[in-house]
């Protein structure tokens, strides 16, 4: 019997292995193979674009526009962004003209989400366009325009029967009172089906700016006025759920499921978010530098408001010096349960999160990130390192004996040397995630070892060398275990005991084969750099690879990889898409030659 090829399965089949390939030069080689594979590739090739425009390379976007390009019909997400140039003279212009001729060529009804994201004003002609032309948004955005749009999107009666309809998520980005109101506008007609609801508040970046547009003049509004207050709603929620009435007596949201609040007062969210939002329902909830966090997470410990299916919770908070945010949180992960991905970020604390509340979530767990630094100390030297919490090695072992379904993990070690045998805290942290998580994928280091007791930085090509026999290590370590305890003193055993320790090995030896340790990529240090999407110079990554020793032997081996391709090579590494608000710099100094040995990446020709 034949086997049967590519070519012999159904187009079904064939568009679901070509839906694996990540990597979008594979799709595009894919693409050029045959009609049929083209036909497959190219739909997840332009299912999401993202575009940097305002610089010379928007005059390829004629080619990409081009009315016989097949992949236009595709696209479903379409993101823009402002190119990093060094003359910004008219990029503005530039960029709402290469816009305008984006949206006038794409076909009709065919986005599903359409994002501007830099904090700039965006063009109200080119907005009224999108509206007329793509009436199937799953996903509406409400940003800062260059004149008022809110009288003309009422008045076109084609854009208020169909621009709402289908909408399911709603981004809010309040910079000023006439977004506030066109804010309400959006909220109060996709209210119905609402299932995802983001507010990032921007007003104080927004007064820092220098705009030039009419609607910037005369918008200053003084944070009393903007916030809730015990005596009553503020500018921002009574503006943009006032369609709802008395807070008192509305009803919340029947669909809400997401949310996600930046730079949000929730001091006195009792009477306010707590009474529009259902907080019992919510699946998806994120909390970025909210003030007052603290009165929500209170409330959500709250029978009437504590989450039934909660499944993903972020929260980056700068504590105050009572730590009052921290205490309400440990309160909060004991008595929630179901979390599969948890992200937190303080600040200005005086240790971590109780490993409790994190062991409470380790049936479901599949995500941790968890990272928390102190007040940094008063210091002369701007090169002085602010040191991030670390777990003690007993609650970091009880954290991996619970959370047995961990792919992902990221925090803080403990300090070791890369000249020197690890110290002990670290080799139990190792001995922790390699016998107790057998599925991890990802694990992120946020610190990196240094090189004490040398009082000078190594050169930064010599220090990459020394951190990858140690990420070696730690694979080697996950692949092949960390050694068989207690199998040294089996000869003051009796015969019949010996066997019994042999036998109770080689099943150990047999279990260990059938459940090996997944981990597959390393990284040490964090980003600087994911908002511009560039790998970083103060993080450090490898892969988990294999190679070839001098005898033929095949070992294991930590392959250097960069931020931007690991998400190709490797889609279960999302923990290192968040961004830390802390800066790490590489224990090394930057020196050019030594001997041929290039910094990271090798030299021009190395494969």
């Amino acid at each position: 019997m034949a086997k049967l090829q590519f070519e012999d399965l159904s187009e079904d089949v064939q568009a679901l292995i070509v839906d694996k390939i990540l990597r979008p030069t594979d799709l595009k080689n894919v693409c050029l193979v045959n009609r049929q594979l083209h036909s497959l590739a190219v739909k997840p090739l332009y299912r999401n674009v993202s575009l940097e425009l305002g610089s010379a390379n928007d005059t390829r976007l004629s080619a990409f526009l081009n009315p016989r390009n097949a992949g236009l019909k595709h696209i479903r997400q379409i993101r823009l962004y402002l190119a990093s140039v060094r003359d910004r003279c008219n990029q503005k212009q530039q960029a709402n003209f290469a816009t305008r001729m984006l949206l006038d060529f794409l076909p009709e009804d065919t986005l599903e989400e359409f994002s501007w994201c830099p904090w700039e004003p965006f063009s109200t002609d080119n907005l009224i366009i999108l509206y007329k032309k793509q009436r199937r948004m799953k996903w509406l955005e409400v940003m800062d325009l260059d004149r008022d749009a809110l009288p003309e999107i009422k008045n076109n009666p084609r854009i208020q029967q169909t621009l709402f309809s289908h909408a399911r998520k709603l981004a809010l980005y309040p910079e000023n009172r006439a977004t506030l109101d066109l804010c309400q506008h959006f909220v109060e007609r996709t209210a119905e089906h609402l299932e995802e609801l983001i507010v990032h508040a921007n007003f104080e970046a927004h007064d820092a700016r220098d705009h030039s547009t009419p609607m910037a003049v005369g918008q200053a509004i003084d944070s009393r006025e903007l916030n809730d207050s015990a005596t009553g709603p503020g500018l921002l929620t009574r503006t943009v759920f006032s369609h709802m009435g008395s807070f008192e007596k509305c009803t919340p949201f029947k669909n809400l499921t997401s949310l996600r609040l930046h730079q949000v007062s929730l001091r006195h969210c009792a009477d306010t978010w707590c009474k529009f939002v259902d907080f019992t329902q919510m699946q998806w909830l994120r909390l970025y530098q909210c003030s007052g966090v603290d009165s929500l997470l209170g409330q959500m410990c709250k029978a009437s408001h504590l989450p039934r299916q909660l499944k993903t919770f972020e929260l980056m908070h700068k504590d105050n010096a009572e730590n009052e945010v921290l205490i309400a949180l440990d309160g909060f992960l004991c008595l929630v349960s179901g979390i599969r991905d948890l992200i937190i970020d303080m600040e200005h604390v005086k240790l971590l999160p109780a490993a409790a509340g994190i062991v409470r979530h380790g049936k479901t767990l599949e995500l941790l990130n968890v990272h928390a630094s102190p007040e940094p100390p008063h210091v002369t030297s701007s090169d002085a390192d602010v040191e991030e919490h670390v777990w003690d090695t007993e609650d970091f072992e009880k954290i991996c004996k619970a959370c047995k379904r961990l792919e992902q993990l990221s925090c803080a070690w403990p300090q070791s040397s890369v000249i020197r045998t690890p110290s002990d805290s670290w080799v139990s942290y190792e001995t922790a995630v390699v016998n107790n998580l057998k599925d991890m994928v990802t694990l992120h280091i946020s610190s990196f070892p240094n090189n004490k007791p040398s009082t000078q930085l190594l050169p930064k090509a010599i220090y990459e060398q020394l951190l990858q026999c140690l990420a070696t290590r730690l694979f080697d370590l996950a692949v092949n275990g960390c050694g068989k305890s207690g199998s040294a003193n089996t000869s003051t055993l009796s015969s019949t005991e010996q066997n019994a320790a042999v036998a109770s090995s080689a099943v150990s030896d047999v279990v260990a084969t059938r459940q090996p340790n997944r981990l597959r990529l390393l990284a040490f240090g964090i980003s600087e750099k994911i908002f511009e999407r560039e790998d970083s110079k103060n993080q450090l990554l490898y892969l988990r690879s294999t190679c070839l020793s001098a005898l033929g032997e095949t070992k294991v081996h930590a392959a250097p990889i960069g931020w931007c391709l690991r998400q190709f090579v490797e889609p279960r590494s999302d923990v290192l898409d968040f961004v830390l608000h802390r800066e790490t710099r590489g224990p090394w100094k930057e020196s050019a030659g030594l001997g041929g040995m290039s910094g990271w990446g090798g030299a021009d020709d190395d494969e």
